[in-house]
């Protein structure tokens, strides 16, 4: 199973790993001695989703970054600029294709009234299909139509912290919307969240959703 495959790195990063190969998405303040990246996914531009020093760190030779052009542009090697509704097809890693998503806030905003992930800045959330199976990482965004494109996936990955992001129980609203077979709570435990929001959104999640609470990789 799919699942299986995936590990939470803390707050929004994850590493799916399938044989030898491993992808990341939104690595943030990984182990030293993290196995390195084949494809490296990245959701947006703020500091705890776009770490160079932790892309810096996981990349060799034939690593493949995929990111949004704002990101993208700042980025070095073999690098791929992705928007919503785009997909790619890494050449490195044959057994998964990538989708973006757009993801943006609607309701939180900074003390100016701005939002804070506003839908022209170009955050993604992934759509990845791997081998057959569909995993979704949300990115930073709140409840918003674009979901309806991911309806049915094996496993999605939502932020539940609220703040800059869903919380638990607009979580569980987005589960409901979605229906993925596991979702997985992310987006607490670093910077903002706890693992109470987690449990929160297990306790809302739809019924039918499994929820899974990752403990967090020690590598």
């Amino acid at each position: 199973m799919l699942i299986d495959a995936v590990e939470w790195l803390g707050h929004s990063g994850f590493r799916v790993t399938v044989g030898r190969q491993r992808v990341y998405i939104d690595p943030y303040r990984v182990a030293p001695d993290a196995p390195k990246a084949d494809l490296i996914l990245i959701t947006h531009g703020h500091y705890d989703h776009f770490s160079p020093q932790d892309v810096e760190l996981l990349t060799q030779p034939e690593t493949e970054l995929i990111a949004p052009a704002a990101v993208a542009e700042r980025l070095n090697g073999r690098v791929h600029s992705i928007a919503a509704g785009e997909e790619i097809e890494p050449a490195g890693v044959r057994w998964v294709a990538v989708r973006a998503v757009a993801a943006y806030n609607t309701s939180k905003r900074n003390s100016d009234g701005q939002v804070f992930h506003p839908r022209t800045s170009g955050g993604v959330g992934f759509d990845l299909n791997v081998r057959g199976e569909r995993l979704y990482h949300a990115g930073d965004t709140d409840v918003i139509p674009e979901m309806d494109s991911v309806h049915g996936v094996d496993v999605a990955l939502l932020p539940v912290s609220g703040t800059y992001v869903m919380t638990a129980g607009e979580a569980a609203e987005a589960a409901r919307r979605i229906q993925p077979r596991v979702a997985v709570p992310m987006h607490w435990g670093e910077n903002l969240g706890t693992r109470d929001d987690a449990l929160a959104f297990a306790r809302q999640a739809p019924e039918g959703v499994e929820v899974m609470i990752m403990d967090k990789a020690e590598t």
